[in-house]
């Protein structure tokens, strides 16, 4: 089955038709939200021409935002459908659901009128809606997802057609006299090795270089220490994938980012690239090994 080059993403406000853009979007889409119904055809087209493109497609909300979307949308879907590759995605929820989301984010229903509950907007939209989503080729009921559940169930729809999304994982070495580590996920503290700085013949040299890291590791406490990072690793790196994320920084860090910290980065980038673990991305930086 190929890539559908357009999805449009629809359903009733409050079932997460935004989260499901996004996750689009993250996983290579061309993402436009809230486009009018007059600007479906011109964006045909411009897929049709090659002017608008992305890796894996493009995909649009469309709802009832716009006033003429219900009225206009199903004889255009049958006209483009015979010139581009089109589905749509129809969102829902329980009532009572869209009421709490909306209660929560204390936003406004696009057809809440004045005089008119929270409840009769959202009965009112369900019904003006429902020829459409008889019509979609898939309905999502996200009543139970969270944001993540219903990101997660979107990128399984397309699994088979656009590439597994990865967790790129920057192992950051530093030095503490140097300033701590800004925005790192998990940081370790390697002081409490002993220094190779203050071996004459490992001063100047660099955790880069063998006979520094064989120092470092001859310390049972070092490889006590750095066989728990790596367990810790292997273990939470699939479940922050699994979970969503796109980035992690892990920051191991020694006095002045030069020896112990460079040599447990280095080696740490050594083991995934022997064992990679899936769907995980892995770059090495030292933030404060000078040349000098």
């Amino acid at each position: 089955m190929s890539l559908p080059k357009l999805v449009i993403i629809t359903g009733r406000s409050g079932s997460g038709m935004s989260t499901a853009l996004n996750a689009l979007a993250d996983n290579g889409f061309y993402a436009i939200d809230n486009q009018p119904i007059e600007l479906l055809t011109p964006t045909v087209e411009l897929i049709e021409s090659g002017r608008l493109s992305s890796k894996n497609g493009v995909a649009i909300v469309m709802d009832i935002r716009d006033p003429l979307f219900i009225k206009q949308f199903p004889k255009l879907r049958e006209e483009l459908g015979k010139r581009i590759e089109l589905k749509v995605y129809f969102l829902t929820s329980d009532d009572k659901a869209i009421a709490t989301r909306y209660s929560a984010t204390r936003r406004r229903h696009p057809l809440l009128e004045d005089g008119e509950t929270l409840l009769e907007a959202i009965e009112r939209e369900r019904e003006l809606l429902s020829k459409l989503e008889e019509s979609a080729d898939q309905v999502i009921n996200t009543s139970s997802l969270s944001p993540h559940q219903l990101a997660r169930h979107i990128e399984d729809l397309f699994e088979r057609e656009i590439p597994a999304r990865t967790l790129h994982v920057t192992v950051t070495s530093f030095g503490f006299k140097y300033g701590q580590l800004e925005q790192a996920d998990t940081l370790f503290d390697l002081r409490f090795i002993k220094n190779p700085f203050f071996i004459p013949e490992l001063k100047n040299k660099s955790g880069l270089d063998q006979p520094v890291r064989d120092y470092v590791f001859s310390q049972p406490e070092a490889r006590i220490m750095f066989d728990k990072i790596e367990d810790m690793a292997r273990f939470l790196l699939p479940q922050y994938h699994a979970e969503g994320k796109h980035y992690f920084r892990i920051g191991v860090g020694c006095s002045g980012g030069r020896h112990r910290s460079v040599s447990f980065a280095e080696r740490l980038g050594q083991e995934f690239l022997k064992n990679p673990i899936s769907n995980v991305i892995t770059t090495i930086l030292h933030r404060d090994l000078t040349d000098d």
